[in-house]
């Protein structure tokens, strides 16, 4: 009677160990989980700022203002009837 009392007592032991250590595995891989989770939605939340000032930047890109400020500054165009007068002591 005693020797089945003490089998049991470690059979359960031996349970309650074994779903102990699940137990503690899987807080650790929720753990990990969580961080990674919390990773990637900063990287998420920093693309969509980016994404947003690039929209931006394109709308900006689109005006003809801006178009026409591009192709005068960078490639020197001039509207026809207008003369450009570059000044060679100024420096860029």
């Amino acid at each position: 009677m005693k020797k089945k009392r003490n089998i049991k007592k470690i059979i359960w032991g031996l349970v309650f160990i074994m779903f102990g250590s699940i137990f503690v595995k899987q807080q650790i891989i929720l753990y990990r989980l969580n961080k990674q989770y919390k990773h990637y939605n900063e990287q998420l939340q920093k693309v969509k700022v980016i994404n947003s000032q690039l929209k931006e930047q394109l709308k900006e890109a689109k005006r003809p203002e801006h178009v026409e400020k591009l192709a005068r500054e960078k490639l020197g165009l001039v509207k026809p009837g207008e003369i450009l007068f570059i000044d060679k002591n100024k420096r860029r």
